[in-house]
């Protein structure tokens, strides 16, 4: 029983014992007073009729003339005269007759008066003992009027009493159910403080859980800024700030395998090649330091290629311009050039000033790239003197290109003025499926040519012609292609398992594969997700996914997860929708787990803290996926109560061997205990990383490797 109705129970009992006492104890009283009253009018009554009877004849005849008097005044039960030897000389008894009062109350309350005793004398002799009984029924009727009236008054008093206990309950629930709440948000990993309480005992708890609150919530602070220093430490440059090398290559290569990106179809489970067993896909060292860059005057390389419109294209050309799409964009390599001459000019200090300059235009392009772009761009520092900036999802690279020089020269001209030549750009375009050894041997000549141009020079190299297919798809035909795939719902789920530390199954992850032509192939979701996001019809791509899910929970009997995009998210229209859709299955909803790509939780951060708040209370579990590239922003989320993270595949490659990565990851794992939310691993490809992540205190994985 909670608090609060103990409380009412309390306060009940208290005002309904107070008022049957003073019911019970005024009624007595009133009752105890009646009978004295009448005790007193019999003693008066019986002592009056015997002077009278006393100073008359004694024959029968005037003795039943003064008793009848007396007696027909009908206030008398019983009168009576007695011989001194017990004879009856004379009596008169009344019946008693029914009243308005109830005989059970006469039962209840019984009214017992002593009758009125006197002595008659006769000159000098004594003549007989009178008796006299007043009749009761009047005390019942003015105890029983007595009674009514006390009803009414405390009834009165109790509603009012009542009343005033309910307002006292009232401003006591008040601070308690903030309390409660307060308690509630510890277990959903919100940090709430209350106002103080005017009750002072309450005022005191509120000050207690106040202070533990603000020192969980302090120490959740200290250990995510703990984490992002050991992340930073381990994934970027001390310098710049920018991603590291290796950093960026595991980035860079879930890219480029259509694992990365936004939607509730990206998939990561796809067979693609194991990073760092394939040589063609690892560039050396060698690869990006010895590049040199020029620019040409044109933007556009001998390989470029615009978008044609076709009059009709059939299944294998939309599957070939769904793999040209599904990753594409630019990669500029910057160099800064004669980086020793620099330091011997400007000295240690004013050469890690400039690098940091040049980190932070880079980032801030980048960061300006981030509205305009699908994906998240990407920015690092490969080595002493070379940066890379990945931009997905541009068609105009001279803007960007001119933007890098523009910013470097106005920096150029804060430095040493002897130093004309900077630096050189090499840019080069990459599509889904790209080599990554190719792509950066690309940079390297993209550099040299620009190093041959000119001081300060960019160059950009195209795709090669015959690495597109020969048809391709106008952005417009893709609007028809989803419209129709929608209306004949051709679409279909294919689950992947996680697992726990011991093998059981967590949930089956579902990632949702489209029919783009009546009896064509099955596109995968990497395909034409970020199409989808282009045209802004992830809405109904999502709302599609959830039908399929909860038919699959229909007849599946673990968990089952689902991705969504933040487009849908923020779309209120749809998220409506889909909130809508999902409280016709309550049942289900206790089932469904739901994730977000961390990239976009953060772009779109009050959207999906709505999201959170509305999908948990549908029974929903909620989670973020691609998570640890913003892991100082945990304690943002912390509040939002979510159920679990599932780690980027580039925290898990080759974890086995990565012990800056298993630092990282063992104090993630730590962090997200105490907050209670679940961490899995994604993209797990081999047994050695599986163990080796168990190991690390992942509470689950998932990937190509798990099976």
């Amino acid at each position: 029983m909670s608090l609060l109705r103990q409380l009412r129970l309390t306060v009940i009992l208290v005002t309904l014992a107070s008022f049957t006492g003073s019911f019970a104890i005024s009624l007595l009283s009133a009752r105890s007073y009646l009978e004295q009253q009448l005790h007193q009018k019999n003693i008066d009554s019986a002592n009056s009729l015997a002077h009278s009877i006393s100073q008359l004849s004694k024959d029968t005849v005037t003795i039943g003339l003064q008793i009848g008097a007396l007696f027909d005044s009908g206030q008398y039960e019983t009168i009576s005269i007695t011989s001194p030897d017990g004879r009856v000389i004379a009596e008169r008894i009344r019946d008693r007759k029914d009243g308005t009062v109830p005989e059970w109350f006469i039962d209840l309350f019984p009214v017992s008066a002593e009758a009125g005793i006197a002595q008659i004398s006769d000159g000098w002799m004594h003549f007989g003992v009178i008796k006299v009984a007043a009749n009761a029924q009047f005390a019942y009727q003015a105890l029983w009027d007595q009674t009514g009236t006390l009803l009414i008054w405390f009834l009165a008093a109790g509603i009012f009493c009542g009343l005033i206990g309910i307002l006292i309950l009232q401003r006591i629930k008040k601070p308690l159910a903030a309390m409660v709440e307060q308690a509630e948000a510890i277990t959903e990993r919100r940090f709430l403080t209350i106002s103080d309480s005017r009750i002072p005992e309450l005022r005191t708890i509120a000050h207690a859980t106040n202070d533990m609150i603000r020192r969980l919530h302090n120490r959740a602070i200290e250990e995510a800024s703990r984490m992002e220093s050991v992340r930073k430490l381990i994934n970027y440059d001390p310098v710049t700030g920018l991603a590291n090398r290796a950093h960026f290559m595991n980035r860079f290569l879930e890219i480029l395998d259509g694992k990365e990106g936004e939607g509730a179809t990206t998939d990561g489970n796809g067979k693609d090649t194991v990073p760092g067993k394939d040589s063609e896909n690892m560039a050396t060292t060698q690869d990006v330091e010895d590049a040199a860059l020029i620019h040409d005057g044109n933007d556009a390389g001998p390989g470029d290629v615009e978008e044609n419109t076709v009059p009709s294209v059939n299944d294998k050309d939309i599957v070939a311009v769904a793999k040209t799409k599904r990753a594409q964009g630019v990669l500029f390599l910057v160099r800064i050039n004669n980086l020793e001459e620099i330091n011997q000019k400007l000295g240690r200090d004013g050469t890690n000033s400039l690098l940091r300059e040049v980190g932070r235009l880079i980032g801030n392009i980048a960061g300006r790239a981030c509205d305009s772009t699908v994906s998240d761009p990407l920015a690092a520092r490969l080595n002493g003197s070379d940066f890379v900036l990945v931009i997905p999802d541009i068609d105009d690279t001279s803007q960007i290109a001119n933007q890098l020089a523009m910013e470097l020269a106005v920096l150029t001209s804060k430095i040493d003025r002897e130093i004309t030549d900077l630096y050189h750009i090499g840019a080069v375009r990459y599509r889904g499926g790209d080599k990554l050894g190719e792509l950066l041997g690309n940079a390297d000549l993209a550099l040299t040519t620009a190093e041959r141009t000119g001081i300060n020079a960019w160059h950009l190299i195209a795709a090669q012609p015959d690495q597109l297919p020969a048809p391709v798809v106008n952005i417009g035909d893709w609007r028809n292609i989803f419209s129709d795939a929608l209306a004949e719902d051709r679409f279909k789920l294919v689950l992947y398992p996680v697992i726990g530390p011991t093998g059981a199954p967590l949930h089956q992850e579902a990632f949702v594969r489209m029919q783009a032509q009546h009896d064509g192939g099955w596109l995968d979701a990497s395909d034409f997700v970020n199409i989808a996001a282009r045209l802004n019809l992830t809405g109904p791509l999502d709302l599609a996914v959830i039908r399929h899910g909860l038919e699959t929970l229909q007849s599946l009997t673990g968990d089952l997860a689902i991705n969504l995009s933040i487009e849908t998210i923020a779309d209120w229209d749809f998220r409506n929708k889909l909130a809508e859709l999902l409280r016709q299955y309550p049942n289900l909803c206790q089932r469904l787990w739901i994730e977000v790509p961390e990239y976009g939780a953060y772009r779109k951060f009050e959207a999906f803290r709505d999201f959170c708040y509305t999908f948990k209370e549908l029974g929903c579990r909620i989670g973020i996926e691609h998570f640890g590239h913003h892991f100082a922003e945990l304690r943002e989320l912390t509040g939002l109560g979510l159920d679990y993270i599932k780690v980027d595949a580039s925290f898990v490659h080759g974890i086995h061997q990565n012990r800056n990565n298993q630092k990282f990851l063992k104090g993630l794992c730590r962090r997200a205990r105490s907050i209670r939310i679940i961490a899995i691993a994604d993209g797990v490809q081999t047994e050695a990383e599986r163990r080796a992540l168990i190991k690390l205190g992942l509470d689950g994985v998932t990937g190509p490797g798990v099976k």
